[in-house]
Order: C-alpha cells, then structure tokens, then sequence
C-alpha cells in the first residue's frame, strides 16, 4: 500500500471521527437538558412551598412595618419609617434589646463551655459512653411546655425543690421570680439546661470525625492535653463550632416558650426580650405595624450576628493552606 493511499484513510477516517463527536455530543447534551429539567420538575413543589412559608410572610411582614396597621386605626396608611423611630426612640425596646444580649450570650456561651467539656469527657471514656450519650440527650427528649411547667414549680420561692436544697445546703433562698436579676437567671439556667444537648451532639460528631492519627502525632510531639485541645481539636472542630453557636446563636434570639411560661415578660420589662416585645406589640396591643418593624430589627441583630461568628470563626489564609 503507498504512502499517498494511507494518507487519504487517514483524511478520510480523521474527517469520520471528527464528524462522531458533535452527534454523540448532541445526544449527552440532550439527556443531560432532559434531566436537569425532571430535577426541577420535583423541586418546583418543594420551592413553592418555601416561597409561600418563607418569603411571602417575610415580603408581608416588611410592608406591614411602613404602615400603621392596628384594629384601632380607621384607615390603613402608609407611615414610612415612623414605626422604627418610635421603637428606636423608646425606652422598652432598648431594654427589650439588652435583656436580649444579656440572655443570648450568657446562655449560649454557658451552653457551649458545658458542652465542650462534656464532649471532651465523652472521647474519653471507655464504657458506658453510648448509655452516657442518652442520658444527656433527655432535655432534647422532654416536651417543652411539661418540663416549663416543672421547671415553673421548682423555682417557687415557697415550696419549690431549688430553693429546699439551697436552703438544706445553708445557701441563700433567693425570690426566683421578684429578686433582682432572678427572673433573667432562671430563664439562662432552663434555657442551658434545655439546648446544651443540641451542641453537645454537633461537637461529639466533629470530635468523632478527627483521625486518631492527628492526636498520636501530637503525642509524639509532646504536647500536652491543653496544648492538643487549643492546637489540634479546637481548630479541626471550628466548622462544627460554627455550626453549633450560629443555630443556638439564632434560635437563641427566637425565644418565647420559656419566657411566656416562666416569666411573662416580668417582673416589668425584666425578661422582655425583642421577640416577646414584638409579641406583645402585636397580640397584646394590637399595634401589628409597631410589631412587625420590631420583627425587622430582630432579622437585623440575627444577621449581624451571624456575620459577626462566620468573620470570628472563619479559618485564616495560614489555616486553610
């Protein structure tokens, strides 16, 4: 076979294989098309509901906040930015703002120390550890407003169990409900003893994600336990700590059934955080437009929030590399 023979198969096949290529594209890109437009197809019902439980109340909410929505007005108006001057230039809404930093920080700070150290106790026990695990995991168990109501009554300055055994122990017997500070206090301590479980299960799984091998290296290295926890677990857990102070952050600033039961709001405005402020604008007053510009405070210090834990817990250019 000559050398002009072979190069005209090679054209010819080369001009074959290069026509192949856009067919069987054609036909990827179509079953791809074909099935990018099935996923939405069943994602479509899913969104709209989305839209309708999310967004819709959200969009309404926000146009209540420009008028003076309430029973007793004659007519609905729109009144701009009058509502959020009100609640800027009063006095309720700024101590329903520092009772809400107060309750937020003191009771998620003290829910993800206690956590921490009973995920790191947890790592290190031998047996029993799934039966310890249930056991802390009770509070998430327990219905809500059962164990309000039970916490309600051991608060009791007469009869209640709290103050029994502070007495039998020789402590001071302090008025759960009319001391000052008290109210604020038990509303920390049930929310602690309530949530520290939700962050106890997020930092026991990222701990139980860190390979053995890291601590052995460490070990090797002579580091200590102190040095091994700050270098070696807190940094490989920051995802997961992230995760666990941004929902208990938020949820945190959502708090209503314990306040509603344990403490009404009161004593006064004592317990009166911005989201029972904003309830009682709206159910107890009745003034839905006030409530509503109350509620768009509460999204802003949410995101505030939330941005201030992603720039403080978001790994370094060193840490990434």
């Amino acid at each position: 076979m000559s050398d002009s023979t072979l190069r005209e198969r090679r054209r010819s096949g080369g001009k074959r294989s290069s026509s192949r290529p856009p067919a069987a594209g054609r036909a990827v890109t179509a079953g791809a098309l074909a099935r990018a437009r099935t996923r939405r197809l069943f994602l479509l019902p899913l969104t709209a509901l989305l839209v309708a439980l999310t967004v819709v109340p959200f969009v309404y909410t926000l146009v209540l906040s420009f008028t003076n929505m309430a029973p007793t007005e004659a007519s609905l108006r729109f009144v701009g930015l009058s509502n959020y001057a009100e609640l800027v230039g009063s006095r309720e809404f700024w101590s329903a703002v520092r009772v809400t930093a107060v309750f937020t920080v003191s009771a998620v700070a003290i829910e993800f120390v206690v956590a921490m150290a009973v995920a790191v106790a947890l790592t290190r026990v031998t047996r029993g550890a799934p039966l310890l695990r249930a056991l802390f995991l009770l509070p998430l168990a327990a219905a809500p407003v059962a164990s309000l109501f039970n916490w309600r009554l051991m608060f009791n300055s007469s009869f209640g169990l709290i103050n029994y055994v502070l007495g039998v122990l020789g402590l001071p017997q302090p008025d759960w409900g009319a001391d000052a500070g008290m109210p604020l206090l038990s509303l920390i301590i049930v929310d602690t003893w309530q949530w520290t479980p939700f962050v106890l299960v997020i930092l026991v799984g990222g701990m139980s994600a860190i390979p053995a091998d890291v601590y052995e290296a460490a070990s090797v290295d002579g580091s200590g336990s102190w040095s091994t926890f700050w270098h070696v677990t807190f940094p490989l857990l920051r995802p997961f700590v992230l995760v666990a102070l941004l929902f208990r952050g938020i949820d945190a600033l959502k708090t209503f059934d314990s306040i509603q039961v344990l403490t009404g709001g009161g004593p006064g405005t004592s317990t009166t955080t911005l989201n029972y402020f904003a309830f009682r604008e709206g159910i107890s007053f009745l003034n839905f437009g006030r409530a509503s510009a109350a509620a768009m405070l509460l999204l802003l210090v949410a995101i505030l929030l939330a941005r201030l834990l992603l720039r403080w817990l978001r790994p370094s250019k060193e840490e990434a590399r």
